[in-house]
C-alpha cells in the first residue's frame, strides 16, 4: 500500500512538473510572437516565421547534414576533456604535491575567458577540425577536472581513517571508497562540462572556421534572414537540451546503480 502511494505521488510530482513546462513554453510561445510581429521588429521574427522555416530547413535535411559534422566535433573534444579532465582532478585530489604545485594553474585556466584565446587557437592550429575539437576540449576540460577534484577533496577523511586502520592499500582506498564517494561530483562535472562543450563547438565554428551549424546561423544573421537564423538558434538550444537530458539520465541511472550495489 504505501509503495503504490509513493507511485502515486511520483505520477502526480511528474504531472505537475511537466504541465508547467508546458505552460511556461506556451507563455514564452505568445509572449514572443506578439513582440514579435510589433511594427519595427524586424530583428526579432515571430514564431510564426522562425516554425515554417525551421520546418522548411529540417525537411530539406541542410540542418541535419550540418548537425553532423557539429556533433562529430563536439564528441572528439568532450570524449578527450574527459578522459584528461579526470585524471588531472584525480591527480590533483589524491596528490598533495600535484595540488600545491597545479592547483592554481588550473584556477586560474578555469577562470580565464576562453574566447579570447581563438585568434592564437587558430594561428597555431589553423581553422580545420583539429582546431574546433581542441576549442569543444579547452571549453569543458577545467569543468570536469575541477569537480573531479572537489569530489575527491570532498571525501570524509573518517572513512579513509577506517580503510587504513584495517591495513587497506593505498589501491584499494582509492577504488573502493575515494571513487565511489566523488562519483556524484564527478558525474555532474561531466554533464555541466557538455553545456561548456556545446558552446564551444558552436563558438568555434561561428568565430574560427564558418562550418556546420555556425555556419548556418552566421550564413542566416548576415543576409538578415531571421526567421532562418532563429530556426538554427532553436535547432541549436533543442539539440543541446536533449544533449543535456541524455547525460542527466545517464547520471542518474550509474548512481541509482551503485547505490543499489551498496545497499
Amino acid at each position: 500500500m504505501k509503495v503504490a502511494m509513493q507511485a502515486s505521488e511520483q505520477r502526480d510530482q511528474r504531472r505537475l512538473k511537466w504541465t508547467i513546462r508546458l505552460v511556461s513554453l506556451v507563455v514564452v510561445l505568445v509572449i514572443w510572437q506578439w513582440w514579435g510581429s510589433r511594427p519595427g521588429m524586424f530583428a526579432l521574427a515571430p514564431p510564426s516565421k522562425v516554425v515554417p522555416q525551421l520546418a522548411e530547413v529540417l525537411g530539406s535535411g541542410e540542418l541535419l547534414s550540418a548537425a553532423v559534422g557539429t556533433l562529430i566535433e563536439l564528441t572528439l573534444g568532450y570524449l578527450l576533456a574527459v578522459l584528461v579532465g579526470v585524471g588531472i582532478g584525480a591527480l590533483l585530489g589524491l596528490s598533495t604535491w600535484a595540488y600545491h604545485t597545479l592547483e592554481p594553474l588550473v584556477t586560474a585556466l578555469y577562470a580565464a575567458p576562453m574566447i579570447a584565446l581563438l585568434p592564437i587557437i587558430g594561428i597555431y592550429l589553423g581553422f580545420d577540425l583539429s582546431a574546433r575539437i581542441f576549442v569543444v576540449f579547452s571549453w569543458s576540460v577545467f569543468v570536469v577536472t575541477v569537480n573531479t577534484m572537489t569530489g575527491i577533496n570532498a571525501v570524509p577523511t573518517q572513512l579513509v581513517d577506517m580503510a587504513r586502520s584495517y591495513n587497506a592499500s593505498r589501491r584499494q582506498i582509492v577504488r573502493a571508497i575515494i571513487l565511489p564517494a566523488a562519483l556524484p561530483n564527478i558525474l555532474t562535472g561531466l554533464r555541466l562540462a557538455l553545456g561548456q562543450a556545446i558552446r564551444g563547438a558552436i563558438t568555434a565554428e561561428f568565430l574560427l572556421s564558418m562550418s556546420n551549424l555556425g555556419k548556418f546561423i552566421f550564413n542566416a544573421s548576415s543576409t538578415f534572414n531571421m526567421p532562418r537564423m532563429f530556426a538554427g538558434i532553436i535547432f541549436v538550444t533543442v539539440l543541446g537540451a536533449l544533449l543535456l537530458a541524455l547525460a542527466e539520465r545517464v547520471e542518474r541511472r550509474i548512481l541509482n546503480h551503485d547505490f543499489h550495489q551498496s545497499v
